[in-house]
């Protein structure tokens, strides 16, 4: 397999501070507010992300496939969210799985369009390169972010297949 959940590291708390079960609660919170903060771009209505001054004057068209799938993959990512709180709480493996994968998809994704974004930003227009710089930023941030959520999430879902005894639960 590609990506084998299992051999990622384990860590003993979240934020050196917190139980596992803790944090991932946090953490599914966490996730569950930055998708929000995204869902807008379903309807291509005005939220709290605004693609018109990056896109609007050559593509449309690319701004409004962006647009849309940012809003979709961030649902996806509230659901996910979801799942994992459930996961944390009733002590359901399975569940802390299912928001892993979603979570790797939804990273992977929001890095490709942040970088075609910040692609558009360094070479179609000549006065967005700021934004461009925050782009670049905002991918390595997110990528970090969501290697540390997929650690810590997997770390108690190990944690509650070792306390179960058996490996039928994943």
């Amino acid at each position: 397999m590609l990506l084998d959940m299992n051999r990622l590291p384990t860590v003993i708390s979240c934020c050196f501070c917190c139980f596992l079960r803790a944090g991932t609660v946090m953490i599914s919170i966490f996730s569950f507010i930055g998708g929000l903060l995204f869902a807008p771009n379903v309807a291509a209505a005005k939220g709290f992300w605004n693609l018109d001054p990056l896109l609007s004057y050559y593509s449309a068209a690319t701004e409004v496939s962006i647009q849309i799938t940012i809003g979709v993959v961030s649902i996806m990512l509230c659901v996910a969210s979801v799942f994992l709180l459930i996961g944390a709480i009733c002590n359901m493996p399975i569940l802390i799985l299912v928001y892993q994968w979603i979570a790797f998809i939804y990273s992977c994704i929001i890095f490709i369009l942040f970088f075609v974004l910040a692609l558009f930003c360094f070479f179609v227009h000549s006065n967005c390169i700021l934004a461009g710089v925050v782009l670049c930023f905002l991918m390595v941030f997110e990528v970090l972010l969501t290697v540390y959520f997929l650690i810590v999430s997997n770390s108690l879902r190990q944690t509650l297949v070792l306390i179960s005894g058996s490996n039928s639960m994943l």
